[in-house]
């Protein structure tokens, strides 16, 4: 079989090696073209009598490391619109064919050899078994809490019941990647091996199962150690949470928490084709929420775009290395009014670091501003054509809204407003997705001008009013910072 995404070579012994290798990209991921290749590589499985067992590898660094960014901002928009039964269907697919890969009588044997996050490790979980290299970069993950959502391709159900609740409830709601040892530790993985011998150690492993059988489907099983975490009564959701120290405000703003403790819940004493069909249904209200739609924007979609504004030209003016440019941290101090660039960087908080880039609109100080910022290794970028820091301004109007008990999202909003009206603000959805990064505005907000959209100007500035929160701290230029 030839396929773009994934590679094939069966061998004498019968085992089909198969190589998920995207064509143009760094890192595999799940798109439809993905999927689609998937769906050939089962059928064919399932009508070659040659084949008795699959070795699923990577021919990247990495195994496989989410959604695509083009399908999640699909989901996303068809939520809007779609019907319950239309979205169960749209985005269903890839947990169907999970579950069609579980079922399979030929044993499937991942073969990890770097991430495997989000649907990664999804894929992972529904194979048979799982054998690791011994490489530092290997991490297994479901980090889908950090965008608003949940792992709707079984995660919920299956990381749980082969690892047990406590930890897998951890790894959900975390959202962050065990290491190799850890894996195993738990019984994430079945094999750590040297990488060099990974595909012959995988390939052993697939000739030595007896057919498919996942050992997490023959019955859930609970953390001896922790009784109160176990879900099954009304309290549950109560002490997972304080079990896991997770404080009501954080499951008040998002839903997504609920929403993972409600699939495994929920799901622990139904038969797993039932547990995933729940799954789905809860995946789909969640991304139906404002706040899933909101966080994915800011922290995924739009983030991912500005980042694009790093990309810097092959071939690099030489004009452009004796361009001063001026770089400086929270306090602003650093910007000289002689610079004709600067690059402001926010606080590092929980979703990275964003900078913000100034340049006077001459072509080689955007190039050398572009090469300071890149250097940061920044997590969202936003560019601000002028000497004006927008960024900066709305972390001032923050401080000043919580110093007189106003949410911050309140004030923060209004000064984007401001910033808009005077022409500062290019984008205002990169502005929005810089803002949560820097952790100027909170996840759920997806950001000021998202946040002043759903609530209103008007009441942004009866609550200001309110507070007595004038209409100071708005923008100032770099000539004026220390």
């Amino acid at each position: 079989m030839t396929d773009q995404n994934i590679k094939t070579a069966l061998g004498e012994d019968g085992v089909l090696l198969a190589r998920i290798d995207m064509p143009g990209r760094s890192m595999n991921v799940f798109s439809l073209e993905m999927m689609d290749s998937l769906e050939r590589l089962l059928d064919r499985v399932e009508s070659d009598e040659r084949i008795v067992a699959v070795v699923l590898a990577s021919g990247k660094d990495s195994f496989l490391v989410g959604a695509d960014l083009s399908m999640i901002r699909m989901f996303t928009e068809r939520a809007r619109t779609d019907t319950h039964d239309q979205l169960v269907d749209l985005c269903g697919r890839l947990g169907r064919l999970f579950r069609r890969l579980e079922r399979s009588a030929k044993p499937f044997v991942a073969a990890v050899d770097g991430l495997a996050l989000g649907g990664g490790l999804e894929l992972c979980l529904a194979s048979h078994a799982r054998v690791l290299s011994d490489r530092k970069r290997v991490a297994l993950g479901l980090p889908e809490i950090k965008l608003g959502l949940l792992p709707g391709a079984g995660g919920t159900q299956r990381l749980p019941r082969l690892i047990g609740v406590r930890r897998g409830l951890d790894m959900l709601l975390r959202g962050e990647p065990v290491r190799a040892g850890a894996a195993l530790a738990c019984g994430l993985a079945d094999e750590i091996v040297p990488a060099d011998q990974l595909i012959d150690r995988a390939r052993a492993k697939a000739l030595g199962m007896d057919g498919g059988k996942p050992r997490h489907l023959t019955g859930a099983f609970y953390d001896t150690d922790d009784e109160e975490i176990r879900p099954g009564d009304a309290g549950a959701h109560e002490r997972i949470a304080r079990a896991l120290a997770l404080d009501d405000a954080l499951l008040e703003r998002y839903p997504a928490y609920r929403a993972i403790m409600d699939c495994v819940i929920q799901g622990w004493a139904m038969p797993i084709d039932l547990a995933l069909d729940n799954e789905m249904d809860v995946f789909v209200r969640l991304i139906q929420d404002p706040v899933a739609g909101n966080m994915v924007r800011a922290l995924f979609l739009d983030r991912q775009r500005s980042l694009k504004s790093l990309d810097i030209p092959l071939e690099v003016p030489p004009e452009a290395g004796g361009v001063p440019v001026g770089t400086c941290g929270p306090d602003e101090a650093g910007l000289a009014a002689g610079c004709a660039a600067g690059v402001w960087a926010a606080p590092r908080g929980p979703y990275g670091q964003a900078v913000e880039i100034l340049w006077d609109g001459d072509p080689q100080a955007r190039v050398a501003a572009l090469i300071a910022a890149r250097s940061l290794r920044p997590d969202a970028v936003l560019v601000t054509p002028g000497r004006d820091l927008v960024l900066a301004a709305l972390a001032r109007a923050a401080q000043a809204a919580q110093a007189r008990g106003l949410p911050p999202e309140y004030g923060v909003a209004l000064r984007a407003q401001e910033a808009a009206e005077a022409g500062r603000v290019t984008d205002e959805a990169l502005l929005d997705s810089a803002a949560v990064v820097a952790g100027i505005m909170p996840a759920w907000t997806g950001g000021p001008f998202a946040f002043l959209q759903r609530v209103g100007r008007a009441e942004c500035e009866r609550r200001a009013e309110a507070a007595g929160l004038s209409a100071g701290d708005r923008p100032r230029a770099a000539a004026d910072c220390p």
